[in-house]
């Protein structure tokens, strides 16, 4: 078993990290008025107020981001089929083959270009952060899944790379062993019986499922079983999405919901997709990317929200009604380990706002503030408390010029 264990670390400081625990904080509340706030006489410093333009047309690659994005809709999180894996560890999209390499061997890469690959999508998750790093280390240290989902032009070529995929991955070690899934006959699995890791790939229609199952003990029927139990969800979400044709990659809108431009952009611009933001996605694909998913979930689905919008430095949600935006706010700023943040001030005269210095976070986005307007709210990031508020502030006055 030879699977690559090299996760997406660029992608947990600039996503995965941020969102993770972007909830955690204490409730500061701002200044409530009787009537709404004139958000021209609110601090924002040179940051914008209204909506950033968007471009109506992006390049090729651009519409690939945008599909593959659409996609991590269909991918499971395996937090949302085992509640033991409470800690998300990476997601990434894949546009290119070599991105793939990051989470399977190199290779692959003859694989994926001789029978076409369109684009993927990888999550992962586990009791402890950083599944793969056991497959690596032979630490044995945590418990989890990481999935890779492939996409390629047809059923017969799925199935062709499926079986090749496997068979380079296994040519790589002379201790692997070759492993059946009772319930999935036509999958390819290996293990080596030292290793506590199964790989396994799958075929199921225009998609190739690769999942690495990582243990604390070589318990190969604890691996089978954790690897069935994820397909047995899997297969079925993936019946349920509808791919757009590669050919009408282009029909596809950056920000169909209008979430993307109520977001913070510092430039007034909305850049296009870059393969770790500037995209809208649903509440599932965000999972992907969270640490805390367990904790993170359960509010974010009380508040009814259905889209988010990623940038690197501020985030936009789409709850069920004003009430609701207020409660993710106030619930979001309570999450995470106390002893990790402290409270700070909020932007002056921005209602409901909530600030917080998280020491554990990267410098860039050490402090974080929470605002909402009707049935919207943002997240915005940042190194220094003063420029920080300054943003929050212009984030609040964004929202609030965004209706109508």
């Amino acid at each position: 078993m030879n699977w690559n264990p090299r996760a997406a670390m660029a992608v947990c400081v600039t996503l995965a990290v941020v969102v993770g625990v972007g909830g955690c904080g204490s409730t500061v509340d701002g200044t409530g008025l009787a009537a709404e706030v004139d958000v021209r006489t609110l601090d924002t410093g040179v940051f914008p107020t209204e909506q950033p333009k968007i471009s109506a047309h992006l390049d090729d690659l651009g519409y690939a981001r945008l599909e593959a994005a659409r996609m991590a809709d269909a991918v499971l999180s395996p937090s949302e089929v085992d509640a033991r894996y409470t800690a998300g560890a990476s997601a990434l999209v894949h546009t290119d083959v070599q991105s793939v390499t990051q989470y399977l061997a190199d290779p692959v890469v003859p694989v994926l270009l001789k029978y076409g690959f369109v684009l993927g999508f990888s999550t992962g998750s586990a009791d402890d952060v950083w599944p793969l790093r056991t497959a690596y280390s032979g630490s044995r240290q945590r418990e989890g899944l990481t999935v890779t989902v492939l996409r390629f032009p047809d059923a017969a070529a799925a199935k062709s790379a499926a079986a090749e995929i496997d068979a380079v991955d296994f040519a790589i070690n002379p201790e692997n062993v070759a492993v059946q899934l009772p319930k999935y006959a036509d999958s390819r699995a290996h293990w080596r019986p030292s290793v506590p890791t199964l790989g396994s790939t799958t075929a199921h229609g225009i998609y190739v499922i690769n999942v690495l199952a990582d243990s604390r003990t070589t318990d190969i029927n604890r691996l089978v079983e954790a690897t069935q139990k994820y397909l047995d969800a899997e297969v079925g979400e993936l019946d349920k999405f509808t791919p757009t044709p590669t050919g009408k990659f282009s029909t596809l809108r950056q920000d169909p919901d209008g979430l993307l431009v109520r977001v913070l952009h510092d430039g007034g611009v909305v850049p296009a997709p870059d393969g770790q933001g500037e995209v809208v996605l649903t509440l599932r694909g965000y999972l992907n990317y969270v640490q805390d998913q367990p904790g993170r979930l359960p509010v974010m689905q009380r508040a009814g929200v259905d889209r988010v919008a990623v940038t690197p430095n501020a985030f936009g949600f789409r709850a069920r009604d004003d009430a609701a935006a207020t409660r993710f706010v106030n619930e979001s700023a309570e999450l995470g380990d106390a002893v990790d943040r402290r409270a700070v001030d909020p932007p002056a005269d921005v209602p409901g706002a909530s600030c917080v210095q998280d020491y554990i976070a990267p410098k860039a986005a050490q402090f974080r503030c929470f605002v909402s307007y009707r049935r919207y709210a943002a997240l915005v990031l940042g190194g220094q408390l003063w420029e920080t508020q300054q943003r929050a502030a212009a984030q609040y006055a964004l929202l609030a010029n965004s209706q109508g």
